[in-house]
């Protein structure tokens, strides 16, 4: 088995139709007094887990600087060692670590912190690069000089395209109403006018929202300004092959998931319900409900790339093959029916995180 690869718009280039995510592996840590990271990470078992992904055909890793503060970007790095540069697609972030800087997307704080990417990764160039953050400071005072330092960087060719992340829930209409997703949409069009990217990142699974047909989705949103679309969270952070006679976890205050509303016990209980026909119908191993979930993504968006995170090699074997055994039209539509929200636009008050 090798993973099915794909052409993806804005990088105009083929990648794995499933990429390595791999903020999970950078372990825990903490960014301005935030929990950012992930417990009960073995570094052995995650380099385990890169390698497994390039066996099984693997060429997109996407990682950031704050994953693990550098030790997600070193890991691959020890990847990148023992294979062809030419033969991976890197994708990394900047945006959220200031250092000692005014602001993390300070020019200077910005080239700062790509050096030590490279550095990282010990490669001399990306093939994306991301806007972690939409945080461009008072009256986006940073935004400007953020666009020109990642303008310079692709025309120098030191990257080779330049990415933002889109809302969690995104309608083009929404912009043209009255409500907070109207201030959420037309705020990040005008990011995305005033930046140019070339590929996006969006969180999209089974518990996402539907749109409308008079709704322009992010999917629509992008083929028609020739930008490509990388899904994130399509196992929605494994809460998605979660086992529901576990008891609810307890994190670490490094852990990002100590303060995430949708790991607390109440929410959990609410998604076993929510899951529990699903899983009824089509099974309650990883392997089946990965198959489901990813599927899924890809059926709504096969022109994009579908990062999956993992701790170990078994996770990430378990999740590459889902797809070996593709999805029937009757199973899509039995799905559709089980998560058929009509615009839940309640999704959308989510807090954004990777």
């Amino acid at each position: 088995m090798s993973v099915q690869r794909c052409f993806l718009r804005g990088l105009d280039a083929e990648v794995s139709v499933l990429g390595a995510g791999c903020w999970t592996i950078g372990g825990p840590a903490t960014n301005r007094g935030l929990p950012i990271g992930w417990d009960h990470i073995e570094e052995e078992e995650a380099f385990a887990g890169l390698a497994r992904a390039r066996e099984l055909g693997v060429s997109l890793f996407d990682t950031a600087d704050v994953y693990g503060l550098g030790r997600s970007e070193r890991l691959l790095g020890r990847l990148l060692r023992d294979t062809r540069r030419a033969d991976l697609v890197l994708s990394s972030k900047v945006g959220y670590f200031a250092g000692t800087a005014c602001h993390p997307y300070h020019p200077d704080q910005i080239r700062r912190q790509f050096a030590t990417t490279l550095d990282n990764l010990g490669t001399d160039y990306l093939d994306l690069y991301f806007l972690h953050s939409t945080d461009f400071g008072d009256n986006d005072q940073y935004l400007a000089g953020a666009v020109e330092v990642m303008h310079d960087l692709r025309e120098q060719g030191l990257i080779r395209a330049v990415g933002i992340r889109a809302p969690h829930t995104f309608a083009e209409q929404w912009a043209a109403g009255n409500d907070e997703h109207a201030a959420t949409i037309t705020r990040w069009l005008h990011l995305f006018h005033q930046i140019h990217p070339d590929v996006v990142t969006v969180r999209y699974n089974v518990l996402s929202p539907r749109y409308t047909a008079q709704e322009t989705d992010i999917f629509t949103f992008a083929r028609r300004h020739h930008v490509g679309v990388l899904i994130k969270q399509a196992l929605a952070q494994g809460l998605l092959l979660r086992d529901p006679a576990c008891p609810p976890p307890v994190f670490s205050p490094t852990d990002h998931r100590s303060r995430d509303p949708q790991f607390q016990p109440s929410a959990l209980a609410t998604l076993d319900r929510k899951l529990a026909a699903l899983r009824t119908r089509f099974g309650t191993t990883p392997a089946a409900l990965a198959r489901i979930a990813v599927g899924y993504a890809l059926q709504h968006a096969p022109d994009a790339a579908v990062l999956l995170g993992f701790r170990n090699a078994d996770q990430i074997t378990t999740t590459l093959t889902c797809l070996d055994n593709p999805l029937r039209q009757d199973e899509i539509d039995d799905i559709t029916a089980l998560f058929h929200h009509h615009n839940e636009r309640l999704a959308s008050r989510a807090v954004h995180r990777d």
